[in-house]
C-alpha cells in the first residue's frame, strides 16, 4: 500500500494549468491510502468525493481544486465535516462511467477508512467533540 498526496495524483494544483500527473497514471490499479475530505457534489448528492480542500465542491469552486471520485462509497453524514479523513482503496486512472451514472477519470474503488477519527467526530448531536 502506497501512502500518497494529491501532489501525486494532479500537476499546478490550484490554478488553470491543473492537470492530472504522470503518476496518477502510473499509480492506476494500485492499493493507495490519502488523506481529503469529505464532499458530496452539489449535482448529485450521492456522487461522493474525495477533495484536497475542506468544505468546497469541486465543481463550483472559484479555483480547480484537487479531487478523485469515490464510486459506491456512501459516507455518513457525520462524515461530512471539515476534518480530514484518511482512505484507502485502488486507484483507478482513466475514463470510466461510475456505477451511480457519471463520467469520471480518477476513481479510489472499494474505498474504506483507513485511520481512525478524532475522538467526539462521531459524538451524539449536542454533546461535547473530544480532544487530541
Amino acid at each position: 500500500m502506497q501512502n500518497i498526496t494529491f501532489r501525486d495524483l494532479f500537476d499546478h494544483i490550484g490554478n488553470e494549468r491543473m492537470s492530472f500527473s504522470k503518476r496518477a497514471e502510473a499509480l492506476s490499479g494500485q492499493e493507495v491510502e490519502l488523506r481529503g475530505y469529505l464532499v458530496a457534489m452539489h449535482a448529485d448528492p450521492r456522487q461522493v468525493t474525495l477533495s484536497g480542500e475542506a468544505g468546497v465542491c469541486p465543481d463550483c469552486a472559484e479555483k480547480p481544486v484537487p479531487f478523485l471520485h469515490l464510486p459506491g462509497y456512501a459516507a455518513g453524514a457525520n462524515l461530512f465535516s471539515p476534518q480530514a479523513v484518511r482512505l484507502k482503496g485502488t486507484l483507478s486512472f482513466g475514463f470510466a462511467i461510475a456505477p451511480e451514472g457519471y463520467a469520471t477519470f480518477l476513481r479510489l474503488e472499494n474505498a474504506s477508512v483507513a485511520t481512525g477519527l478524532k475522538p467526539g467526530l462521531l459524538a451524539r448531536k449536542g454533546g461535547r467533540a473530544g480532544t487530541s
